[in-house]
């Protein structure tokens, strides 16, 4: 499990936005999870993550999205700008009970 953390403020209100990932037990796909927040800066802690996973020889990285986020569209835009592709597939995360779009990046 690899993190990354950023403190994003808005006004007088802070937001920690953590970024989390990891390597499936084959190592071929990488898993990122889309912090509940984003910003722009929140940018390099995203490439940050790509570069692991292609340090480590993944192929293909996958961000996990929760559908149920009030930006979710633009989420999703921003990351398709990014060059990610949406899959057709869903991720649910029975723990916190929740359904995560996933949007494939090949590194490769």
């Amino acid at each position: 499990m690899v993190e990354s953390s950023e403190v994003i403020t808005s006004g007088a209100t802070a937001h920690d936005a953590q970024w989390s990932a990891f390597l499936t037990s084959d190592g071929g796909s990488f898993y990122i999870r889309a912090p509940n927040t984003t910003s722009p800066t929140g940018k390099q802690s995203l490439l940050s993550l790509l570069e692991i996973a292609e340090s480590l020889g993944c192929t293909t990285a996958w961000m996990l999205v929760d559908r149920q986020r009030f930006d979710f569209v633009s989420v999703v835009s921003a990351f398709k700008f990014l060059g990610f592709q949406l899959s057709q597939s869903v991720f649910k995360d029975t723990g916190s009970n929740k359904i995560h779009a996933l949007l494939r990046y090949e590194l490769e």
